[in-house]
């Protein structure tokens, strides 16, 4: 399992490895990191892909809609593939968020406002 607090740097990638970890917006809010400029990169190894799963704190059921995006979060990026995919949330409190098609991907966070 990787930690986040130990492996945060700003202005440069934050690369993770492991069988399984955790992130959180709060350590972006805190340290600065998971943004586009110290993104986290989840690295697996070859033939493997990631599985990104989500809590969402902020969920508000009666707001659901499924074509809409109540709140951007942030973006899953598989840059060797072009794959840009928006974190959404409000749609309920946990979710399977995305299933890698290569054995890396980049998480930005959005900062709040």
């Amino acid at each position: 399992m990787f930690t986040v607090q130990n492996r945060c740097s700003l202005n440069q990638p934050n690369v993770l490895t492991g069988n399984n970890g955790e992130i959180s917006s709060s350590t972006l809010d805190r340290k600065g990191c998971g943004s586009s400029k110290s993104p986290w990169i989840i690295s697996a190894s070859p033939g493997q892909t990631i599985n990104v799963d989500m809590i969402d704190f902020d969920v508000n059921q009666q707001d659901y809609n499924l074509i809409s995006c109540r709140s951007i979060y942030g973006f899953i990026l598989e840059r060797s593939l072009g794959i840009n995919h928006t974190i959404c949330g409000g749609h309920t409190r946990e979710r399977a968020l995305y299933t890698s098609k290569t054995n890396s991907v980049e998480i930005n966070i959005l900062q709040k406002e």
